[in-house]
């Protein structure tokens, strides 16, 4: 079976299985406490907490899988989240280079600097406009703000501004 369809029906089965193993390591445990005759209330207070992890963590990783396998089969399968930024400005023929992470807020989430293209990295010899290319893909959505360090032939650096938003 060659076909989307296999493919779901190949994580639900991979999902189970985990699951699965999971669930009978958790049974065998508490079967080999009561065989060697140390189950006690502790044994089953630690047993029953671990089964209570384990079913809610189940059930999210099931609801996942389900969300998930809908979203696909609508054709709503998620891609990369690619935003642009408006242009900025710096001296002609500057080298640009970001500063480090760009931050949304005093401290509530970054944007790496892996995850920043600055676009063109090196200005020509009369331009003066750059843009910012981020893929937000796994990062909280928001205005991250931040520098580019934009230093010209000669040596001299400035300090710009730069943000951009990821939807």
């Amino acid at each position: 079976m060659d076909s989307r369809v296999s493919d779901f029906v190949q994580d639900y089965n991979a999902l189970a299985t985990s699951l699965l193993e999971r669930w009978s390591g958790l049974a065998s445990r508490a079967a080999s406490k009561m065989d060697a005759g140390a189950y006690d209330a502790t044994s089953a207070a630690e047993d029953a907490a671990a089964g209570a992890r384990l079913a809610a963590e189940a059930g999210w990783l099931w609801t996942e899988w389900m969300c998930e396998t809908f979203a696909k089969l609508a054709g709503f399968e998620g891609g990369p989240n690619i935003a642009e930024s408006q242009p900025f400005e710096a001296p002609k023929g500057s080298s640009l280079e970001l500063a480090g992470p760009l931050l949304k807020g005093p401290g509530l989430a970054e944007l790496p600097v892996s995850a920043v293209t600055i676009r063109p990295p090196q200005l020509g010899p009369k331009q003066t406009e750059f843009t910012l290319r981020a893929d937000g893909s796994g990062y909280r959505g928001g205005t991250y703000v931040g520098q580019v360090n934009a230093t010209t032939e000669k040596g001299k650096a400035t300090a710009v501004t730069v943000w951009i938003s990821i939807p």
